[in-house]
């Protein structure tokens, strides 16, 4: 087992305390050998890696997008359990897969050994384990990165604050099996869970082992409503207001003519025109639980 601590998580508290997180883990009982990233990316190196070495589990210290790039390392590699620390801002894939929140009971999950499998989303030539938000969601997540000096729902409603008024609505081309949308989109949330960004309620009905996928498209919304609806987001209530369409699939396409913003997981990136296709991967990663 090897555990890969990233130590800019949380906004680099992880770091700055990661000698008194480290005496809690031990007394705990947990102390297997550890590696610290050293920039984006370098995770899923690290798990690859460790797993193509013989390693058979990979933890997570850190937040989702760390727990984002340990999986992509397993699943290039071939395999690798999964377990989860959750020391991040948001936290959220914990949440999905009905982990706790505290490290030490974290720790000992682990430690006990007891696994499952759980589903992941294919996007493009990545995979992903709790959520993908496209547009507004993206566009406030880039922000979201520069403000981490608080947790969870305040970190990603003051990037939002900066975002809501300024964010143009592009058109997008979206099809599955039994839904066509052509127009212009706010909000594209796919999800394997329920929450994303700390706890906005995006797809209430999601579970992260059904093989389905669940999303949210928000077409077009005017400027002055954009507040109402972030809050609806945070009680999860805004599958149910206008313009809102909640999807299940097990395959997804998305076209665009303009660069989307996007993120991965908490990860920030851009989905290039002419677009992505998400799938799902059924029971594809096994996770400590």
């Amino acid at each position: 087992m090897l555990l890969v601590v990233n130590p800019a998580a949380a906004g680099g508290k992880v770091g700055r305390h990661w000698p008194q997180v480290h005496r809690r883990l031990r007394a705990a009982g947990f102390d297997p050998a550890l590696v610290f990233t050293e920039a984006p990316g370098h995770a899923t190196e690290l798990a690859a890696v460790a797993v193509r070495m013989g390693e058979t589990a990979v933890v997570a210290a850190g937040g989702d997008g760390t727990i984002c790039e340990i999986v992509q390392g397993l699943c290039d590699a071939g395999g690798g359990t999964l377990g989860i620390l959750p020391l991040g801002t948001g936290n959220d894939a914990a949440r999905t897969m009905g982990l706790p929140l505290r490290l030490e009971a974290a720790a000992r999950l682990i430690a006990a050994g007891r696994t499952r499998r759980v589903d992941l989303i294919r996007a493009g030539d990545r995979v992903v384990l709790n959520a993908i938000g496209i547009g507004l969601l993206g566009a406030i997540n880039v922000n979201a990165a520069s403000i981490k000096i608080v947790r969870g729902i305040a970190a990603y409603l003051g990037a939002a604050a900066g975002t809501l008024f300024r964010y143009r609505c592009p058109e997008i081309g979206l099809s599955g099996s039994s839904f066509e949308y052509r127009g212009e989109m706010t909000i594209l949330a796919i999800h394997n869970g329920v929450t994303t960004g700390g706890g906005f309620r995006l797809t209430p009905a999601a579970a992260p082992d059904d093989g389905e996928l669940d999303a949210l498209l928000v077409e077009q919304t005017a400027v002055p409503t954009r507040l109402a609806r972030l809050v609806a987001a945070v009680r999860g209530t805004l599958p149910k207001k206008p313009g809102a369409h909640e999807l299940r699939f097990t395959r997804l396409r998305l076209e665009t003519s303009v660069p989307l913003p996007c993120h991965f997981d908490g990860n920030p990136s851009h989905i290039e025109p002419p677009g992505m296709t998400f799938e799902v991967v059924p029971r594809a990663q096994e996770i400590f639980s």
